[in-house]
C-alpha cells in the first residue's frame, strides 16, 4: 500500500506545544482551519480529543504526513504524559486521589492528614477551560505556538521569559487576543519562577534537580501536587502545624486557604484561586528552602541540602607526632618582642637592661651595650641616669620583665 504523501508545508513543532496548536498552525500554512485539514486531508472530523488522547492512527497519518516522529507527536498531547504527571487518563481509577496525593508528605506529617476519596477524578485535569500564554512567546504573529502545560493549572510564569502568563481568548489551541489589550509583561517574583523552572525542567527533561538530590519528575508533580492539598487542609487538622500553613498564607499575601471554608480537589477549584494556591505553593518552597519554615512532611527534606557530616575510612586515625619544642627559638622570640615594647616602655627598657647588663660591671660594658639599645631603636633617655646596682636587681623569682615579656 502506497503511504500517504508528505506535506510540503508543515513547521516543525516547538518543544511542549499542544497538538491543537501545531495543526493550527500546519493548516494556516494552506489557509485552512484545523477541522478542515483533519477531515478534509485525513478523513478525522473529532477534534475535542487532540490534548488529551488522540487516536493512534490519527498520530500514524500525521507522522505520514509531516515526518515527525510518532513519539514525539504522541507527547504533544496528555497521553504522552502519563505516567509522569498523572497516573491515567482514566477518571474512574479507584483510589485515584489517594494514591497520587497523599503518597508523600511536605509540610505537613501524614498522621495528621485526613485521607480524602473521591469519584471521577484526574491529576491535574481542570474543570474549568485555562487559556493562559506568555504574552512574550506569543509576540511573533507568524510563530504562535500554544504550549499544552498553558492549559493546565501547573504553572503561573513562563520558565523561558519569568513573566506572568496572561489570559487571552482564542480557541482550541489557537490563541485570537488577550483579554487586556496592550497589558505590558509582568515579571514574576523569584519564588514563583524557580517552582515553574523545576517544572518546566521536569516536563523537558524528565527530572528536576532539588537542593538535596536529583528527582524524577513523576514525583516533582506529586510533591507538588501534595503541597497544594496541605495549603488547603483546614486548620483544624493540621494540630501543631497549622502555624506553619498561616505563616505561609500570610507570607504570600493572599487569604487562608485561599478564601476556601470547604475542602475540595484543586483540579475544580475556580482558575483565580488555583492561582493562589499555586503561589502559596511557591511561597512554601521558598520558606523551606531558607530555613525560615520548619516543615514535617518526610519529603521536605528534599528540599533542604544536605548537613555536613563527618566520614572515616574505618582505619584507626592517625595522630601526627608532636614537633620538639625549640626553647632557644621562643627565648629569640620573646626578647625581639620586649626590644618592641621597651622602644615605648622606659620600665620595660630599664628590665631588658638589667637583664642584659648581667656579667658587666665595668662603665666601659654598660656604655657599649647603651649604644646597643640605641640602635635597636630604645630611646637613650630611658637609660641614661640609670644604673644597675647589680645584676637583675629589684627582681624577685616571680617577677616578669613586663607584661608581654
Amino acid at each position: 500500500m502506497k503511504s500517504a504523501p508528505r506535506w510540503p508545508l508543515h513547521p516543525a513543532p516547538k518543544e511542549g506545544e499542544a497538538l491543537s496548536s501545531w495543526l493550527n498552525r500546519v493548516a494556516a500554512c494552506y489557509q485552512m482551519d484545523v477541522h478542515e485539514l483533519l477531515a478534509h486531508d485525513l478523513g478525522h472530523s473529532q477534534l475535542d480529543d487532540l490534548d488529551t488522547a488522540p487516536s493512534l492512527s490519527l498520530l500514524t497519518a500525521l507522522c505520514q504526513r509531516s515526518g515527525v516522529e510518532l513519539e514525539r507527536l504522541r507527547s504533544m498531547s496528555l497521553a504522552g504524559w502519563v505516567p509522569w504527571l498523572l497516573d491515567s487518563l482514566d477518571d474512574s481509577v479507584p483510589a485515584a486521589l489517594e494514591t497520587y496525593t497523599f503518597q508523600c508528605a511536605v509540610l505537613l506529617p501524614k498522621r495528621t492528614r485526613k485521607v480524602r476519596s473521591i469519584t471521577r477524578w484526574r491529576a491535574w485535569l481542570p474543570s474549568q477551560t485555562i487559556r493562559r500564554a506568555c504574552p512574550q512567546c506569543l509576540n511573533d504573529p507568524t510563530n504562535q505556538a500554544v504550549l499544552l502545560v498553558w492549559q493546565l493549572p501547573l504553572m503561573l510564569s513562563c520558565p523561558q521569559h519569568g513573566c506572568w502568563l496572561e489570559s487571552y481568548w482564542g480557541m482550541h489551541g489557537r490563541y485570537l487576543q488577550w483579554e487586556i489589550a496592550d497589558a505590558a509583561p509582568r515579571p514574576a517574583d523569584d519564588a514563583i519562577a524557580c517552582m515553574d523552572r523545576r517544572t518546566w525542567q521536569a516536563l523537558t527533561t524528565g527530572f528536576v534537580e532539588l537542593p538535596r538530590r536529583r528527582v524524577h519528575a513523576g514525583l516533582w508533580f506529586r510533591l507538588l501536587r501534595t503541597l497544594l492539598d496541605e495549603l488547603n487542609t483546614p486548620l483544624s487538622h493540621c494540630g501543631s502545624c497549622s502555624a506553619s500553613i498561616r505563616h505561609v498564607w500570610e507570607r504570600c499575601g493572599h487569604p487562608l486557604r485561599a478564601g476556601q471554608s470547604l475542602w475540595r480537589p484543586y483540579e475544580i477549584l475556580a482558575p483565580a484561586v488555583q492561582w493562589q494556591m499555586l503561589e502559596a505553593a511557591a511561597t512554601a518552597i521558598t520558606l523551606i528552602e531558607s530555613k525560615a519554615l520548619i516543615p514535617r512532611g518526610e519529603q521536605a527534606a528534599l528540599f533542604q541540602t544536605e548537613p555536613h557530616t563527618g566520614f572515616t575510612n574505618g582505619l584507626p586515625a592517625k595522630v601526627p607526632k608532636p614537633e620538639p619544642i625549640n626553647h632557644w627559638q621562643r627565648a629569640a622570640q620573646a626578647i625581639d618582642e620586649a626590644i618592641i615594647e621597651a622602644r615605648h616602655n622606659p620600665e620595660t627598657a630599664r628590665l631588658l637592661f638589667t637583664l642584659a647588663s648581667y656579667g658587666r660591671r665595668d662603665p666601659e660594658s654598660l656604655e657599649r651595650l647603651r649604644a646597643t639599645f640605641t640602635k635597636e631603636g630604645i630611646p637613650p633617655e630611658f637609660l641614661s641616669h640609670y644604673e644597675p646596682e647589680w645584676p637583675f636587681a629589684g627582681l624577685r623569682l616571680n617577677d616578669g620583665l613586663s607584661d608581654s615579656f
